[in-house]
């Protein structure tokens, strides 16, 4: 077997097959011995007498218990196979405990059809296995019943990790909870983002499943902000527009290869809506960004006397004689 096929297992560039091979060519070696053994003893039937089906009970349980490890081995050596092949750079953002949880569920499989074939081997069938197999079911139950948000963020948490809406060190914005910061942790109950302001919130998966999530970070860092600004109603438009933009054109923090928009966006009661729009390198500065931009935007503004207006109320007392009395609104 060695020399039909290891020539041609070892000329293929990954260790997979090797592993594998080595690791059936041990099995092999296991059966032939307890076949060997088992060969011997049935030689002296004769003289065990009652013994004689015992034995072959207790040979039936190492082949079972060898099968079993074989298959828990060929899972466990293609799953490491699998993260090994990952690039360094990229080892840290590929979450592990997915391809565990697969692992775990393969494993699983295996033992609870490897437990079918021990029940069916020594005849445990009919009612035993009836009133077992019931006794589960309400246990199970029971158990549904007791644990129902727990299993639901369980679930949602395995879905997170095969649908990867993001990964952990991305900045996320989970809008109903208006909650917003860099994932440093997605668990099996509940994913904990670090918010700006330096504190740790734990949302359950269950939540994050049924809500809208934004993440700033795919498919790349830069990010468009914008903001609205009214100007008061007289001055050219097109003038009013090159002046932001401009403004905004000379500032370093500003994308040069992206656009720089100033949109009129809207006719107001007191002046013209301006939706004014620029791209950063990172997501991580955007409120400062922001900040700048509503300074260059307002210096710019006020520099060439463009006049932003402010709502205000002027109510007059009934008695023309009284002061007058202005009620500015914010």
């Amino acid at each position: 077997m060695k020399r039909l096929f290891w020539p041609r297992i070892k000329k293929t560039r990954t260790e997979l097959d090797d592993r594998i091979f080595h690791l059936f060519e041990s099995f092999l070696l296991i059966i032939i011995i307890l076949f060997g053994i088992q060969a011997m003893i049935r030689l002296l039937e004769e003289y065990l007498g009652i013994y004689a089906e015992f034995t072959d009970d207790i040979f039936f349980l190492v082949y079972w218990i060898t099968g079993v490890y074989i298959s828990f081995r060929i899972i466990s050596i293609v799953s490491n196979w699998y993260l090994s092949r990952v690039p360094l750079r990229d080892r840290e953002t590929i979450d592990k405990r997915l391809i565990y949880s697969i692992r775990n569920i393969l494993m699983f499989t295996v033992s609870f059809l490897a437990f079918l074939v021990l029940l069916d081997y020594f005849e445990i069938t009919g009612a035993a296995l009836t009133a077992m197999l019931a006794a589960l079911g309400i246990g199970g139950i029971i158990v549904g019943l007791a644990a129902q948000n727990t299993l639901s963020n369980i679930i949602t948490g395995i879905v997170l990790l095969i649908d990867r809406p993001f990964r952990i060190g991305d900045r996320i914005h989970i809008e109903k909870l208006d909650t917003w910061g860099d994932v440093i942790e997605i668990g099996w109950r509940s994913t904990r983002i670090m918010t700006m302001d330096n504190r740790l919130v734990a949302i359950p998966n269950s939540i994050i499943g049924t809500e809208l999530v934004i993440n700033y970070s795919t498919p790349e860092k830069m990010f468009r902000i914008e903001t609205d600004i009214i100007v008061s109603y007289g001055p050219d438009i097109e003038y009013v527009r090159g002046l932001i933009v401009d403004a905004l054109k000379s500032e370093k923090w500003v994308m040069q290869e992206r656009p720089v928009q100033a949109l009129l966006f809207e006719f107001t009661e007191s002046g013209i809506k301006f939706r004014v729009r620029c791209w950063i390198e990172d997501y991580v500065e955007t409120r400062v960004s922001e900040d700048r931009l509503n300074t260059a935007v307002y210096k710019a503004l006020i520099d060439k006397k463009i006049a932003m207006p402010s709502s205000y109320l002027v109510f007059y007392f009934a008695n023309p004689e009284d002061n007058r009395m202005v009620y500015t609104k914010e």
